[in-house]
């Protein structure tokens, strides 16, 4: 099924909206959540979970490759709080490292696992709409997927099991990392 370019750009357009409406959403109550509960009080709640780095980082690892459950951003504001990664922006970076490579690995996943029955039904019960967009959309869904909120290790998996060349994928899956930079910062200028 072919796609027009202006169907494509209409879609990217649309997703974009809509993960940028979520940060809106997202950034609307982290900054509710800090007015209501001074600092003190999240230290309280939170310091168990955010001073292990080690817990913070598997639960990221966790998530990414089992289709983005928690959504990135927390992490980024994890980051930005609390710098146990050392600078902002590099931390942003080593958390958009990892999420390239829980993509790459579900990519080269869906490759062996592609003629499984266990696939088969995980694709017909939980990725039955990603798998429509991929037969729609191909490749440009990869990139759609890196920046938007489709869930892009769902769509990694999908590439892989799709017969995506794996150089196209890894190419086009780079623009994940564009993304965890352009909404890390607009995290940070709410933030600050």
């Amino acid at each position: 099924m072919e796609v027009s370019p202006s169907e494509k750009r209409s879609f990217l357009i649309k997703q974009l909206m809509r993960g940028f409406l979520f940060l809106l959403v997202l950034v609307g109550l982290f900054l509710i959540f800090n007015r209501i509960f001074p600092e003190e009080i999240r230290e309280h709640w939170f310091s168990g979970i955010y001073d292990n780095t080690e817990l913070v980082i598997t639960i990221f690892v966790g998530s990414e490759i089992l289709f983005g459950i928690i959504p990135p951003e927390v992490f980024m504001l994890w980051a930005f709080r609390t710098g146990h990664l050392g600078n902002y922006y590099l931390s942003v970076g080593v958390l958009a490292v990892i999420s390239y490579l829980a993509g790459a690995f579900n990519f080269f996943l869906g490759r062996r696992i592609k003629d499984t029955l266990l696939f088969i039904k995980i694709r017909r019960l939980w990725l039955r709409k990603s798998l429509l967009l991929f037969e729609k959309y191909g490749a440009y869904l990869v990139v759609v997927a890196s920046i938007t909120p489709i869930p892009f290790s769902a769509i990694a998996l999908l590439s892989g099991a799709g017969n995506l060349q794996p150089s196209k994928y890894l190419y086009y899956s780079l623009w994940r990392i564009v993304r965890y930079f352009v909404y890390a910062f607009v995290l940070y200028q709410a933030s600050v």
